[in-house]
């Protein structure tokens, strides 16, 4: 492939998951519909925890993309605050950068979250830390779908 060829697929790419993001909203708002209902079950914010699991993971997703076509390398170890840290630089001659510190700050929010979700497996869920967080996903998902919006405007014009 070429620069062109790379780039128009990498627009894309981001694209799609801009267009996955209503369907993973609405699991995350039934699930939160559940709980604002009165359910309190272990499971039930285990759902709730499994829906932000997976819109941090559509966010990665689109930062390892942008690295992986600019940087072509993401490191191995501790690759995941890495990889947050790095969409926050603007890499000369390469990329501009993709989120500032403060959204970068947010989306760590929930990538803290998430890993803790991952390897979580014989304790529960702190439902009040989740809560929290929930209450604090609107500010994080508008963030990052503006800072992927002006990044794919940004790639149209190179």
């Amino acid at each position: 492939m070429n620069d062109v060829t790379d780039r128009a697929l990498l627009i894309a790419e981001l694209e799609g998951d801009l267009e996955a993001l209503p369907e993973l909203l609405e699991s995350n708002a039934k699930s939160m519909d559940r709980i604002g209902a009165g359910a309190t079950e272990e499971l039930d914010y285990a759902a709730l925890g499994y829906t932000l699991h997976n819109l941090y993971n559509l966010m990665e997703n689109s930062f390892f993309r942008i690295a992986k076509h600019f940087e072509n390398d993401i490191g191995s170890e501790g690759w995941h605050k890495e990889l947050l840290h790095r969409m926050t630089l603007s890499i000369e001659g390469i990329r501009p950068r993709v989120l500032d510190a403060g959204t970068a700050e947010q989306i760590d929010e929930l990538r803290a979250f998430r890993h803790v979700f991952r390897n979580m497996y014989r304790k529960n869920l702190d439902s009040e830390k989740l809560l929290l967080l929930q209450k604090r996903l609107p500010g994080i998902v508008g963030s990052w779908k503006t800072a992927i919006s002006n990044f794919i405007e940004l790639l149209k014009t190179i």
